[in-house]
């Protein structure tokens, strides 16, 4: 099947926008701190992308970045597969005119200053030679795609990115899908410390072109996408896009953000993308038609489709919560609770079997206080172990994980007792502590949210985040994901009910 959907996916028309075989550049140069061009060539030469398929084109430079330059595209001795203009808007048709002459049939037109700021004939001058010539285009004002899976596994390391943002995330199986370049690709430089690994992000403009839908159509199929993340400041298509994301939310969820509904928002839109933003309250019954998951935080939304995509949807919405501290423990059953989980209180027959790896001094309760619990097997195996197999909940938020070496160093600069046992690295912690019980948290689709209150630099949560176990520095945003998952496999069971 997933052979099948890359074949499929090999002829759909945007493949080559994240594909190409060969790119020529409008608007790069060698003045890096003061052209966005020169920075945009950069990162593609960067990512890999083999320098043979690569032609700048400038009407002076003979050279540029070490790549040989071509005065004009029509000079070149093949078609490029791409055009990637950033130019000034006035420039853009007589461009794309001779793109279209050379016989390229995919651009994607960085510049900005078309309708965002009221230059409607413009747009139309683009829009007919693009029909002329039947070329499809991205954007114009927008920073292109981004593909850390280019050609693989043709190519196992190269991806292309042509946005001006340098920083690149952790390759993963998240595809975002933006009308602003900045949550596009902006967020990259933080992905890897929150270990949000992204796939594919693209940057899609003001939409003259190809819009959400056709990108929502080509992730659908994309076997290396298995959560998608939306940003909306318009729908061209509306009944399209609603028609679409019913059937893609059947197997991937979508992870949005709508930027409209107030005043200040829709100003701010109109000069953006010159789109023209509607009702919030439209938009919101959309996504809860749908079974988008929705937020207007771009915190959340990061946080949620780090936690989609290890693909573990819950049965239900009964959480455990086990804590060392009472007071982070009653905040989140209250916030659950809120939200609608449900915070069940364990049965006798559970109760009995903890009692046996907590301290005496532990209220064994849901939550599970266990206030201070230096055995780390029972805290990390024994009693999730427990909890996961007594059938009693479909998810557990684990407060706190510590990571020793920080403690140790302490200990010993002290003139304290040196703790053998613990002089142990991360990784065989790992190997001993989260992998045994990842297997049964897969198996039986019960997630575990882990909370590393040292931060995410510490080196033990590093560990965590490499091996993409949900784990976060604060209690707050666990419940809020797990709410997440618990109301998107609501949503597919009621599905599922309409359709027998």
């Amino acid at each position: 099947m997933t052979e099948f959907k890359e074949n499929l996916l090999n002829k759909h028309f945007l493949y080559p926008f994240l594909n190409p075989e060969s790119i020529c550049v409008f608007g790069a140069n060698n003045e890096f701190l003061s052209t966005m061009g020169a920075m945009q060539l950069r990162n593609i030469i960067f990512g890999g992308f083999p320098k043979n398929k690569i032609f700048p084109i400038h009407p002076k430079l003979k050279e540029i970045q070490a790549l040989k330059a071509y005065e004009n595209v029509l000079e070149l001795s093949e078609i490029p597969e791409l055009a990637l203009i950033i130019l000034r808007p006035k420039i853009v048709p007589q461009v794309l005119e001779e793109c279209g002459q050379k016989g390229i049939k995919y651009a994607i037109i960085t510049s900005g200053g078309f309708r965002e700021v009221g230059n409607v004939d413009l747009n139309k001058k683009v829009a007919q030679i693009a029909a002329k010539y039947d070329i499809r285009f991205i954007g114009p004002n927008c920073l292109g795609v981004y593909n850390s899976w280019y050609r693989y596994p043709e190519y196992k390391d190269t991806s292309l990115n042509t946005m001006w943002i340098y920083a690149t995330p952790e390759r993963g199986n998240i595809s975002i899908i933006a009308q602003s370049g900045t949550v596009a690709s902006h967020i990259f430089w933080i992905c890897r410390e929150m270990g949000v690994k992204i796939g594919k992000a693209v940057s899609i403009g003001n939409e003259d072109n190809i819009d959400t839908v056709d990108f929502l159509d080509f992730f659908r199929n994309d076997p290396q996408t298995s959560v998608i993340g939306i940003y909306i400041e318009e729908l061209k298509r509306g009944r399209e896009f609603i028609n679409l994301a019913k059937k893609v939310i059947n197997e991937k969820p979508i992870i949005g953000i709508y930027a409209g509904g107030t005043e200040a928002a829709t100003r701010s839109i109109r000069g953006h993308t010159g789109a023209i933003a509607g009702n919030d309250r439209i938009f919101e019954s959309v996504f809860q038609d749908t079974g988008i998951i929705s937020t207007i935080s771009i915190k959340d939304w990061m946080y949620y489709l780090r936690t989609f995509s290890s693909g573990i949807i819950p049965h239900g919405k009964r959480l455990g919560i086990i804590t060392d501290s009472g007071g982070c423990g009653a905040m989140m059953a209250k916030a659950a609770e809120k939200m609608g989980l449900q915070v069940p209180e364990f049965s006798d027959d559970l109760k009995l079997r903890l009692k046996k790896y907590v301290p005496e001094v532990a209220n064994i309760d849901n939550p599970l206080d266990l206030t201070f619990q230096f055995n780390q097997y029972n805290l990390y195996i024994k009693i999730p172990k427990l909890l996961i197999n007594s059938g009693e909940l479909d998810g557990i938020i684990l407060y706190a994980v510590f990571g020793f070496e920080e403690v140790l160093d302490i200990i010993k600069s002290s003139g304290g007792k040196a703790y053998d046992e613990f002089e142990i690295s991360n990784e065989m912690m790992k190997n001993i502590y989260l992998k045994p019980i990842q297997r049964l948290i897969m198996k039986k689709r019960v997630p575990i949210f882990y909370i590393g209150p040292q931060g995410y630099h510490n080196p033990w949560v590093r560990e965590f985040i490499k091996a993409n176990i949900p784990v976060f520095e604060l209690w707050d945003m666990p419940v809020k994901c797990f709410n997440a998952l618990a109301k998107y496999s609501e949503f597919k069971k009621k599905n599922l009910k309409k359709n027998i």
